[in-house]
């Protein structure tokens, strides 16, 4: 073998794609303790409008957390087949992260609402009123930042902003009627 015909032996290696970081998803609570406040709030808020007397009312103080488990239980299966279904790329146990952090940070601000809906209990007629208000409020509240969640997960994956959004509106009416159901049906 001669030197001349040495170059036409040497193959051409064109370098690798420059390797890009994964996109990170959205940093959602993931310490139990967070969790566990959330489920307290969402507790204290039933208890405290059942509280001064009303005995009815304390006997429909849970419905906040049955109705919170329920859309949770009911509805996060349908997103999760649907939003596979539809071709989107966020991962499952992303969107479980997001409903998981949206009804977390519901269930905190319940429990910052807890002492003003126990004051009214205990000063007026108005706490179960307010307590059953309160939990509509929460359930609106964890149902926004449901959509928000969604919508980041989904664009840190790479996928269609237009589909996410308009599938994580569906989802969330689908999301809001169970739970309507479900606080008639234990709080009336």
């Amino acid at each position: 073998m001669s030197v001349a015909t040495l170059p036409s032996l040497i193959l051409s290696v064109e370098p690798p794609p420059a390797v890009t970081p994964a996109a990170a998803t959205p940093d959602f609570h993931t310490r139990p303790w967070v969790h566990a406040r959330a489920i307290g709030g969402v507790a204290a808020l039933g208890l405290a409008a059942g509280l001064a007397g009303q005995t009815e009312a304390l006997a429909r103080a849970p419905a906040g957390l049955a109705v919170g488990a329920g859309v949770v239980l009911l509805a996060t299966p349908a997103l999760i087949v649907g939003h596979q279904f539809l071709g989107m790329k966020a991962a499952p146990a992303s969107l479980v992260s997001a409903v998981a952090d949206a009804f977390a940070r519901a269930g905190i601000v319940a429990l910052g609402g807890a002492p003003a809906v126990l004051w009214l209990a205990a000063t007026s007629e108005m706490g179960p009123t307010l307590g059953v208000l309160g939990l509509l409020g929460i359930g609106a509240f964890a149902l926004c930042r449901v959509i928000a969640n969604l919508y980041d997960v989904e664009r840190a994956a790479g996928g269609a902003i237009e589909g996410a959004t308009g599938f994580a509106l569906v989802w969330t009416g689908l999301a809001a009627l169970i739970g309507l159901r479900l606080l008639y049906t234990f709080a009336f």
